[in-house]
């Protein structure tokens, strides 16, 4: 999946995230609804499978992610802990570390891996998407 539509998914994934946040509590403004938001479980991991790849290999041979975000950093290593446990549940798999890391990026992730202040931009992008469907 290209980077331009992850990032569209990943803005529509926390929008719907975002509206059953508002039914479902009450928030004193956009930051705090944003935060929550942003650290509930996602669909998917929103990164690209060979990004993804490249990324845990990097671990694998012991390189330092420290040119990644924090937020960056635990995803991958969340995905690092999932790729260890698939080739200790599936030995003989034959399948190469890209082929696995499109499987495992597509799996349910914990949270969406993204700031505060992020995760405010693409709300307010999604909401004015919204509006201007809406005629609003």
């Amino acid at each position: 999946m290209r980077d331009t539509e992850l990032k569209r998914k990943k803005a529509e994934a926390l929008y719907s995230v975002y509206k059953r946040c508002l039914e479902e509590g009450h928030f004193a403004s956009m930051r705090e609804v944003a935060r929550y938001a942003s650290k509930q479980p996602a669909p998917r991991f929103f990164i690209e499978a060979k990004i993804a790849s490249d990324l845990v290999g990097r671990i694998g041979r012991k390189v330092s992610l420290i040119n990644l975000n924090s937020n960056s950093r635990k995803q991958v290593w969340q995905l690092y802990g999932m790729y260890q446990k698939y080739l200790a549940e599936h030995p003989d798999c034959g399948l190469s570390r890209e082929r696995i890391m499109e499987i495992l990026v597509d799996e349910p992730a914990p949270e969406f891996y993204i700031t505060t202040e992020g995760a405010r931009r693409l709300l307010y992008g999604e909401i004015r998407k919204v509006r201007k469907r809406s005629g609003w």
